[in-house]
């Protein structure tokens, strides 16, 4: 008999993560959430499979009543998977925030790829057709390839990255490589006949150390008529996706949401799903790209980024695709690879930013936007953000 694989509400305090982070090896899939930690190994993985035919492959597998769990990520442009089928999932509770206790010194060699010239070269390309009136926005991506002395286990940088209301996850890509990312929050969650969803836009750099203008830059990224424009755009075209499978859609007004290093504009969005209610991966399918990771209109943004960002040598793969989980009842959570980066073997890293380009951009604040999201995991990698490009 297939049981439930939904986390547990309460998990036995001897499941804790650190139990999971210790027994994770190479080939292991890893997944935390604000309110579990999910461990999931096995043999079989479906890859190469585009996204408008996933979820249905994913039902028919989980559906055999064997395996009980389907778990992975998705390119952004959904043409290709790496979803681990999972018979016997573990379940914890969520990772605390761990002191730092790796040694203060950590040598990296970093690269940008493109370099900031091409960078910005490709930034003013896109204002300038944005400006010819194509499209309203545009949202290009860079990387940054960083090569270490020491080796780097996924362990200890996912100990670095969890807590905190983050969402982190490790998902084998064959090979050596294996997919990181740390998201604030997700991008849509359904459990039984409920669906929540997030809209999560704008960024504002914190200040740490004052902690009444931390709040006053959080207020003004509240009251700013741009990113309150930019983020509404973005609300209603999650609304008007999952609005057609609901009974009942509740979409309030948008708050602040802190990371560690930034802030956001966000939107929960929450709803009671018609029946028979579509899966989770269903779901997502039908959100994804979002405005915030692409642009808009969707199409013309999604062709302009693959020329603008071919000839920067950027291949996106997985960032900014999507990332989560789904069990046998179609209950799951999926988040968008925000923050994200490819471990390649124990010595070398390709993370991955992206700025939100309009006609009137300002190029320091797009330089400032790409560094901020590469802010966490270079922290955890023990990396000074401000040298990022």
């Amino acid at each position: 008999m297939l049981l439930p694989v939904s986390p547990p509400e309460t998990p036995p305090a001897y499941e804790h993560v650190v139990p999971l982070l210790s027994r994770y090896r190479p080939g292991d899939l890893l997944l935390t959430g604000t309110s579990y930690s999910l461990l999931a190994r096995s043999d079989r993985v479906l890859t190469g499979i585009p996204l408008d035919e996933l979820p249905a492959i994913v039902t028919n597998c989980l559906d055999a009543r064997s395996p009980a769990l389907a778990a992975g990520a998705i390119t952004i442009d959904g043409t290709h998977c790496r979803i681990t089928l999972c018979q016997d999932p573990k379940w914890a509770g969520p990772p605390p925030m761990h002191p730092c206790v790796r040694c203060e010194s950590f040598d990296w060699q970093v690269s940008a790829i493109p370099g900031q010239d091409g960078y910005l070269q490709a930034v003013q390309t896109a204002r300038d057709r944005i400006a010819g009136g194509d499209r309203d926005t545009v949202v290009l991506a860079c990387s940054l390839d960083l090569t270490g002395q020491r080796p780097l286990l996924v362990r200890d940088l996912l100990r670095h990255l969890g807590g905190g209301g983050m969402h982190t996850y490790a998902v084998p890509l064959g090979g050596e490589q294996v997919l990181l990312a740390d998201c604030p929050e997700l991008l849509v969650a359904k459990h039984g006949s409920t669906v929540t969803a997030t809209s999560r836009s704008g960024l504002a750099r914190r200040d740490l150390a004052d902690p009444a203008e931390d709040r006053a830059i959080a207020e003004r990224l509240l009251l700013s008529v741009e990113d309150r424009h930019e983020h509404q755009f973005l609300t209603d075209a999650v609304a008007a996706a999952l609005r057609p499978h609901c009974q009942r859609l509740h979409v309030p007004e948008p708050t602040v949401l802190a990371t560690p290093t930034v802030w956001h504009l966000s939107t929960p969005i929450s709803g009671r799903l018609t029946d028979p209610a579509p899966t989770s991966l269903e779901l997502a399918a039908t959100l994804h790209p979002t405005p915030a990771r692409c642009g808009t209109p969707t199409s013309q943004a999604a062709a302009l980024i693959t020329k603008l960002e071919a000839g920067m040598c950027v291949e996106r793969g997985f960032y900014a695709g999507l990332i989560g989980w789904q069990d046998a009842h179609g209950d799951g959570e999926w988040a968008i690879t925000l923050h994200g980066a490819v471990l390649d073997g124990q010595h070398h890293l390709r993370m991955y930013a992206g700025a939100s380009i309009a006609a009137a951009s300002d190029l320091d604040a797009v330089l400032t936007q790409t560094g901020d999201t590469f802010a966490a995991m270079l922290h955890a990698l023990h990396y000074e953000p401000d040298t990022a490009r």
